[in-house]
């Protein structure tokens, strides 16, 4: 059980996991999960998805101390069945975070490298892009586009235009911190995200943004 970090307050739990076992170490203690959920898992043809998915069931088993099904809506927005709870998952290079909570929710985590700067201008206004401290290019550019990816998940539906229809509000990038967007798709929404840049073995860095109402 690889968890990095289990935080819980009122109806919000958010936890992390590096994935740092084996395919066959994750099932066995995956093999318990419910029938349905090994049945999806046989549908992934390649090994990484696999301990993926495995990871964030196994989390997800762990935070709510019990073993649910993952359904999916028509968005592909994920759901716990027979759970009132709001859940959002995310995964990137070796680690899996997830966020539950009572109202709406939303998380994401990418391992930080030089590729997000290669976009930055698909889903950075002009202004937004004026604002990036130079001298932490990199780690600003992660907090603003998982910063984005975290409304998007919130919004839970297709047809959003990050460039267009999110904003993030002027920050300076800190180790963890608080971003303010707005998302204008059928009415303007206002958002008060938590971003957090987690270490690993003092090697890797990982932006994570996170939301729970």
């Amino acid at each position: 059980m690889a968890i990095l970090l289990k935080q819980g307050k009122n109806q919000c739990l958010f936890a992390l996991w590096v994935i740092d076992e084996t395919e066959e170490e994750l099932f066995r203690f995956f093999s318990s999960a419910p029938q349905e959920e090994i049945e999806a898992l046989n549908s992934f043809k390649n090994p990484l998805k696999r301990m993926e998915r495995m990871a964030s069931r196994l989390l997800i088993y762990e935070l709510l101390g019990k073993k649910v099904i993952i359904g999916y809506d028509k968005y592909s927005k994920p759901f716990i069945q027979g759970d009132t709870r709001s859940i959002s998952i995310s995964h990137t290079k070796g680690m899996v975070a997830v966020q539950i909570g009572g109202g709406s929710v939303g998380i994401d985590i990418e391992h930080i490298s030089d590729r997000v700067a290669k976009i930055a201008h698909k889903f950075l206004s002009v202004s937004e892009l004026e604002g990036i401290d130079l001298d932490k290019q990199m780690l600003h550019m992660y907090a603003f586009w998982c910063a984005k990816e975290t409304v998007y998940k919130i919004y839970g539906k297709k047809r959003l235009d990050f460039k267009k229809h999110i904003r993030i509000e002027p920050f300076n990038i800190e180790k963890e911190g608080i971003i303010k967007a707005s998302l204008n798709k059928s009415g303007e929404q206002h958002f008060l995200l938590n971003y957090l840049i987690y270490e690993l073995n003092n090697k890797d860095k990982y932006m994570i943004v996170k939301y729970c109402q």
